[in-house]
């Protein structure tokens, strides 16, 4: 990834340059004036504000992706208590049942 936006930057740095075109641009803020700034600012600008994006998106993601994992963690762990408990119970049924002669069936003696 870090070797792919390099090769990119530098290819656009390196046709700017032999194009010489770093010309001045009016930019067009908010105001009716327009701002003259080099052109490789505006590319540069324009590059920070992309990755920033997302950089940002990114991060929402990933802290959705922690709530839906820590919700699924908490859900699972709540079912594996719930069975655990009727396990439990199950078991303690079973032995109140049967007594110590019925060992004697289930052995098949």
């Amino acid at each position: 990834m870090f070797k792919t936006i390099m090769t990119i930057v530098l290819t656009v740095v390196g046709v700017l340059f032999s194009m010489q075109n770093f010309d001045h641009v009016p930019v067009y803020f908010f105001s009716g004036k327009p701002v003259n700034i080099r052109l490789i600012f505006v590319i540069a600008i324009c590059g920070l504000t992309g990755y920033l994006m997302r950089h940002f998106f990114g991060i929402a993601r990933e802290e959705r992706l922690k709530r839906q994992i820590y919700l699924l963690k908490r859900n699972n762990d709540r079912k594996l208590r719930s069975r655990s408990r009727s396990r439990v119970k199950w078991a303690d049924e079973y032995e109140d049942d049967h007594d110590e002669d019925d060992e004697y069936y289930v052995n098949g003696e």
